[in-house]
């Protein structure tokens, strides 16, 4: 039987982060540049990068539940 591919609940919180902080430096940069074509090249980077984390996070495993969560059945 083959494993389904999954990240860790820790894996998939750095990968969310970092494409948090790319996703600013990269709307910056649409902001600032003049040159559409670095615009929309960093527009696509944009959609790569969200897509990409996307995925990280449908296939990440779920964490432990928060102790503050109710329980089923109280």
């Amino acid at each position: 039987m083959r494993a389904r591919l999954t990240f860790s609940a820790e894996a998939a919180g750095r990968v969310f982060d970092r494409a948090h902080v790319t996703l600013v430096w990269l709307a910056v940069l649409v902001f600032l540049s003049s040159e559409p074509s670095v615009r929309g090249l960093a527009i696509a980077a944009m959609i790569a990068v969200a897509l990409a984390a996307s995925i990280v996070a449908c296939l990440a495993q779920r964490g432990p539940p928060h102790p503050s969560a109710p329980h089923p059945g109280d």
